[in-house]
């Protein structure tokens, strides 16, 4: 406690000078406090402060990098956050815009957790699915999302933007062969290396599905992938020698983690992605990046 010595106090009321020390403080401090709040708003470097909401991500560093085996028992993960995938972009049992009805909590659930290290991002992602329709697994440029399939999507720069026909941002189609990395370009159609406008990217992401004959009856499917980010430079038609963005702490990036569940209709059912669309047009995010979250990288 800090004891006030009560000789000093000025019981008689302040004097002309501490009237205007007073008036002047009232003048200089909303000044201080708008200056504060200016400064707050940038970084050193001038670049804005991103404040994270809701759907976005902090992904801690990873000292040793996850070992890629679809056991996700990897001490890395363990300071990671589980976020769940339960924003319904397409819904109704029948890949509906209008009709969001999710799927049954007994029928679908998933989350994921984020690591990094300098060289890729790295994914965990649990997914409860009952019924698996894969009858598109031996022929990925064939709309690969009408099976269940997991899609990644990312945004090296965070900035945002039109991606459905350049790589601002890429969309990862990832079925459950744990081979293919398919990623959509508009307007490709079946030029080589397209087909489909789909061209596969199996060098940028790496993955391994535990569980995925669901041997122990759960339908509890573990996904581990390790992901390379590239930037928007990248070339359209590929480059398998091509250098991957070097990671760093504090950089800020757009994704998202979306899960296409198709059922009995052999078609996608279902868009369950891991962030809110704001408007009436969900299924967007494989046009515009700026929809995406953020993610940050921490240590």
């Amino acid at each position: 406690m800090v004891e006030r010595d009560l000789a000093k106090v000025d019981v008689a009321g302040p004097t002309p000078v501490s009237r205007l020390t007073a008036a002047f403080q009232v003048i200089l401090i909303p000044l201080i406090v708008f200056a504060a709040c200016v400064n707050s708003s940038n970084s050193p470097g001038g670049d804005p402060i991103i404040t994270l909401g809701q759907d976005d991500y902090e992904a801690p560093f990873a000292e040793t990098a996850p070992v890629i085996d679809g056991v996700g028992d990897d001490p890395a993960w363990e300071k990671a956050e589980w976020k769940a995938i339960n924003y319904v972009w397409l819904g109704g049992g029948t890949a509906s815009e209008t009709n969001l009805t999710p799927p049954s909590a007994a029928d679908y659930s998933g989350r994921f957790k984020i690591v990094w290290t300098e060289s890729s991002l790295y994914y965990l992602v649990e997914i409860k699915d009952t019924y698996l329709s894969l009858t598109r697994i031996e022929d990925p440029y064939n709309q690969i999302y009408n099976d269940d399939c997991l899609e990644l999507f990312i945004n090296e720069d965070g900035k945002g933007g039109m991606h459905e026909n350049n790589n601002t941002a890429f969309a990862y189609h990832m079925s459950y062969d744990g081979i293919n990395a398919m990623d959509y370009v508009a307007g490709k159609n079946n030029n080589p290396p397209f087909i489909n406008s789909y061209i596969a990217r199996n060098h940028h992401v790496k993955y391994v599905i535990g569980n995925r004959d669901n041997a122990n009856g759960s339908h509890l499917y573990t996904w581990e992938v390790e992901m390379k980010v590239f930037d928007k430079n990248y070339p359209i038609n590929g480059d398998v020698n091509y250098k991957p963005v070097k990671l760093s702490e504090d950089k800020i990036m757009g994704f998202a983690v979306a899960y296409c569940n198709a059922g009995t209709s052999n078609n996608r059912e279902y868009f369950i992605g891991s962030m809110n669309i704001e408007g009436s047009e969900k299924n967007v995010a494989y046009q515009n990046a700026s929809v995406f979250a953020k993610l940050r990288l921490v240590k």
